[in-house]
């Protein structure tokens, strides 16, 4: 096992590695096998015993236990990173929110854009979207955040 800090990997000019998402999401539509994973990411998440690899947040005392097929195909940041690092590797990662962390990877493992959208308020919304942004995530929870500023933040004016 080695430790990698995710900014190292980010910023090399090294290719992106085949991964098991190139060659799935070639018969299989992406769509598809995200919903698959999103039915079996409660039972998945934070699961030391699958994991690929430990992630750690720098500003969170706390590990992460992270699954390749969940990250990968729904994270531009992860894809590049998770092709770069092996099994059992602990990847250390400077996020510009780490206390909005959490909530997004869950929602990445389970789907729920409802349990998302009951963590977003006023004081953590553009949180959040630094999050999304950075870690290039995908427009399904684009529209949660639009749909809480336009629900929860434009009635308030």
């Amino acid at each position: 096992m080695s430790t990698v800090t995710a900014d190292q990997l980010y910023q090399t000019n090294l290719p992106i590695l085949p991964s098991s998402k190139s060659s799935l999401t070639e018969y299989v539509p992406p769509s598809y096998i995200e919903a698959k994973l999103h039915e079996m990411g409660s039972t998945y998440f934070q699961d030391k015993n699958t994991a690929y690899a430990e992630l750690r947040i720098e500003g969170i005392d706390k590990s992460f236990w992270i699954h390749k097929e969940y990250l990968e195909l729904q994270s531009i940041y992860f894809n590049k990173i998770l092709g770069q690092v092996g099994e059992g590797d602990m990847i250390i990662v400077s996020l510009p929110s780490p206390s909005t962390f959490e909530p997004i990877l869950e929602y990445l493992y389970t789907g729920d854009g409802d349990k998302l959208y009951d963590f977003l308020n006023s004081d953590n919304c553009y949180e959040f979207w630094k999050n999304i942004d950075f870690l290039g995530l995908e427009n399904k929870i684009r529209a949660i955040i639009f749909a809480f500023i336009q629900n929860e933040i434009n009635n308030d004016f």
